[in-house]
Protein backbone atom coordinates (compact mmCIF):
# COMPACT_ATOMS: atom_id res chain seq x y z
CA UNK A 1 0.00 0.00 0.00
CA UNK A 2 1.00 3.47 -1.25
CA UNK A 3 2.17 6.09 1.60
CA UNK A 4 0.50 8.78 -1.12
CA UNK A 5 -2.82 10.39 -0.72
CA UNK A 6 -5.68 10.67 -2.43
CA UNK A 7 -5.89 13.17 -4.72
CA UNK A 8 -8.77 15.38 -4.82
CA UNK A 9 -9.01 17.95 -7.90
CA UNK A 10 -7.91 17.92 -11.57
CA UNK A 11 -5.27 15.35 -11.58
CA UNK A 12 -5.16 15.13 -15.25
CA UNK A 13 -4.43 19.02 -15.83
CA UNK A 14 -1.61 18.86 -12.54
CA UNK A 15 0.13 15.74 -14.18
CA UNK A 16 0.33 17.96 -17.62
CA UNK A 17 1.63 20.99 -15.61
CA UNK A 18 4.54 19.07 -13.11
CA UNK A 19 5.33 17.41 -16.47
CA UNK A 20 5.67 20.80 -17.76
CA UNK A 21 7.72 21.84 -15.00
CA UNK A 22 9.70 18.57 -14.97
CA UNK A 23 10.78 18.81 -18.68
CA UNK A 24 11.63 22.41 -18.13
CA UNK A 25 14.10 21.54 -15.76
CA UNK A 26 15.31 18.09 -17.01
CA UNK A 27 14.86 17.84 -20.34
CA UNK A 28 12.35 15.39 -22.20
CA UNK A 29 13.96 12.31 -21.62
CA UNK A 30 14.49 13.03 -18.07
CA UNK A 31 10.45 12.45 -18.04
CA UNK A 32 8.33 9.17 -16.81
CA UNK A 33 5.07 8.89 -15.47
CA UNK A 34 6.33 7.72 -12.11
CA UNK A 35 8.46 10.68 -11.69
CA UNK A 36 5.42 12.92 -12.28
CA UNK A 37 3.70 10.69 -10.24
CA UNK A 38 6.22 11.30 -7.27
CA UNK A 39 5.83 15.35 -7.82
CA UNK A 40 2.30 15.26 -7.79
CA UNK A 41 1.88 13.47 -4.67
CA UNK A 42 -0.32 10.39 -6.02
CA UNK A 43 0.33 6.55 -6.62
CA UNK A 44 3.01 5.41 -9.50
CA UNK A 45 0.34 3.67 -11.26
CA UNK A 46 -2.55 6.83 -10.99
CA UNK A 47 -1.48 8.87 -14.25
CA UNK A 48 -2.22 5.65 -16.20
CA UNK A 49 -5.34 6.37 -15.75
CA UNK A 50 -5.25 9.21 -17.60
CA UNK A 51 -2.45 8.19 -20.12
CA UNK A 52 -1.51 4.99 -21.81
CA UNK A 53 2.15 6.34 -22.02
CA UNK A 54 5.06 8.77 -21.95
CA UNK A 55 3.83 9.42 -25.21
CA UNK A 56 0.33 10.38 -24.54
CA UNK A 57 1.10 12.20 -21.62
CA UNK A 58 3.45 14.68 -24.18
CA UNK A 59 0.59 14.76 -26.54
CA UNK A 60 -1.43 16.01 -23.95
CA UNK A 61 1.36 18.32 -22.91
CA UNK A 62 1.26 19.55 -26.26
CA UNK A 63 -2.02 19.88 -26.87
CA UNK A 64 -2.97 21.59 -23.41
CA UNK A 65 -0.26 24.20 -24.32
CA UNK A 66 -1.82 24.47 -27.86
CA UNK A 67 -5.22 24.60 -26.61
CA UNK A 68 -4.11 27.68 -24.02
CA UNK A 69 -2.52 29.87 -26.16
CA UNK A 70 -5.04 29.41 -29.02
CA UNK A 71 -7.52 31.07 -26.99
CA UNK A 72 -5.43 33.34 -25.44
CA UNK A 73 -4.91 34.73 -28.88
CA UNK A 74 -8.25 34.58 -30.14
CA UNK A 75 -9.52 36.54 -26.76
CA UNK A 76 -6.99 39.13 -27.26
CA UNK A 77 -7.08 39.74 -31.32
CA UNK A 78 -10.59 41.34 -32.22
CA UNK A 79 -11.39 41.82 -35.64
CA UNK A 80 -8.87 42.14 -37.79
CA UNK A 81 -7.45 45.60 -37.55
CA UNK A 82 -3.58 46.76 -37.14
CA UNK A 83 -4.56 47.48 -33.09
CA UNK A 84 -5.62 43.85 -33.18
CA UNK A 85 -2.75 42.77 -34.57
CA UNK A 86 -0.91 44.93 -31.79
CA UNK A 87 -3.08 42.99 -29.44
CA UNK A 88 -2.45 39.65 -30.93
CA UNK A 89 1.31 39.89 -30.94
CA UNK A 90 1.24 41.49 -27.50
CA UNK A 91 -0.20 38.47 -26.12
CA UNK A 92 1.77 36.15 -28.01
CA UNK A 93 4.76 37.78 -26.44
CA UNK A 94 3.20 38.15 -23.00
CA UNK A 95 1.77 34.58 -23.10
CA UNK A 96 5.37 32.79 -23.34
CA UNK A 97 6.86 35.57 -21.20
CA UNK A 98 4.60 34.43 -18.27
CA UNK A 99 4.84 30.69 -19.39
CA UNK A 100 8.44 29.94 -20.23
CA UNK A 101 8.01 26.89 -19.51
CA UNK A 102 5.98 26.24 -22.17
CA UNK A 103 8.00 28.07 -24.68
CA UNK A 104 11.02 25.57 -24.30
CA UNK A 105 8.37 22.54 -24.61
CA UNK A 106 6.90 23.82 -27.33
CA UNK A 107 9.46 24.84 -29.28
CA UNK A 108 12.35 22.28 -27.88
CA UNK A 109 10.25 19.15 -28.75
CA UNK A 110 8.77 17.00 -31.69
CA UNK A 111 5.20 17.06 -30.13
CA UNK A 112 3.56 20.21 -31.14
CA UNK A 113 2.21 19.45 -34.58
CA UNK A 114 3.35 21.67 -37.68
CA UNK A 115 3.44 21.23 -41.34
CA UNK A 116 0.64 19.15 -42.52
CA UNK A 117 -0.90 18.81 -39.41
CA UNK A 118 -3.21 21.82 -37.48
CA UNK A 119 -1.88 23.90 -34.70
CA UNK A 120 -4.49 26.16 -33.89
CA UNK A 121 -2.26 28.93 -32.60
CA UNK A 122 -0.02 29.14 -35.81
CA UNK A 123 -3.46 28.51 -38.29
CA UNK A 124 -5.40 31.60 -36.14
CA UNK A 125 -2.76 33.80 -36.49
CA UNK A 126 -2.77 32.71 -40.05
CA UNK A 127 -6.44 33.56 -40.60
CA UNK A 128 -6.32 36.76 -38.91
CA UNK A 129 -3.61 38.08 -41.16
CA UNK A 130 -5.08 36.87 -44.26
CA UNK A 131 -8.76 38.75 -42.94
CA UNK A 132 -6.66 41.33 -42.54
CA UNK A 133 -4.43 41.75 -45.45
CA UNK A 134 -8.04 41.85 -47.62
CA UNK A 135 -9.68 44.49 -45.22
CA UNK A 136 -6.54 47.11 -45.59
CA UNK A 137 -5.63 46.02 -49.42
CA UNK A 138 -2.26 44.69 -48.26
CA UNK A 139 -1.00 43.75 -51.76
CA UNK A 140 -1.31 40.01 -52.17
CA UNK A 141 2.17 39.24 -53.48
CA UNK A 142 3.18 41.16 -49.95
CA UNK A 143 1.67 38.28 -48.48
CA UNK A 144 3.66 35.70 -47.56
CA UNK A 145 6.60 37.60 -46.62
CA UNK A 146 4.25 39.87 -44.54
CA UNK A 147 3.25 36.83 -42.67
CA UNK A 148 6.65 35.49 -42.36
CA UNK A 149 8.02 38.69 -41.07
CA UNK A 150 5.26 39.64 -38.81
CA UNK A 151 5.33 36.34 -37.44
CA UNK A 152 9.53 36.47 -36.32
CA UNK A 153 8.75 39.88 -35.06
CA UNK A 154 6.20 38.32 -32.63
CA UNK A 155 8.18 35.07 -31.98
CA UNK A 156 11.52 37.19 -31.57
CA UNK A 157 9.87 39.13 -28.71
CA UNK A 158 8.68 36.08 -27.12
CA UNK A 159 12.35 34.82 -27.04
CA UNK A 160 14.28 38.32 -25.81
CA UNK A 161 11.51 38.28 -22.70
CA UNK A 162 12.09 35.25 -21.53
CA UNK A 163 15.83 35.83 -21.69
CA UNK A 164 15.20 39.54 -20.44
CA UNK A 165 12.59 39.46 -17.87
CA UNK A 166 12.07 35.84 -16.71
CA UNK A 167 11.83 37.09 -12.77
CA UNK A 168 8.92 39.80 -13.82
CA UNK A 169 7.11 39.38 -17.40
CA UNK A 170 5.38 42.35 -16.06
CA UNK A 171 8.27 44.34 -16.53
CA UNK A 172 8.27 43.69 -20.28
CA UNK A 173 4.46 44.37 -20.54
CA UNK A 174 4.73 47.79 -21.90
CA UNK A 175 8.05 47.97 -23.71
CA UNK A 176 6.46 44.95 -25.88
CA UNK A 177 3.42 47.08 -26.36
CA UNK A 178 5.08 50.17 -27.47
CA UNK A 179 7.79 48.03 -29.94
CA UNK A 180 4.74 46.69 -31.74
CA UNK A 181 3.05 49.94 -31.67
CA UNK A 182 5.41 51.54 -33.46
CA UNK A 183 7.07 48.52 -35.64
CA UNK A 184 4.19 46.80 -37.05
CA UNK A 185 5.33 45.56 -40.30
CA UNK A 186 1.93 45.60 -42.53
CA UNK A 187 1.60 48.50 -45.10
CA UNK A 188 -1.74 48.88 -46.61
CA UNK A 189 -2.01 49.55 -50.65
CA UNK A 190 0.62 49.38 -52.57
CA UNK A 191 2.98 51.03 -50.34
Amino acid sequence: MSDKTYHHGDLRLELIEKSVELISKNGIGALSLRKVASKCGVSHSAPYAHFKSKEALLKAISDHIADKLATTLKTSAGEPSIDGLVNLGWAYVMFFARYPQYYSFVFASDYVEVGDNPYEPYDFFKRYLKELFIKINHPEEKWQNTFIAQWAMFHGLASIAIMQEADDPSKYESTVREILTKNYIITTGGN
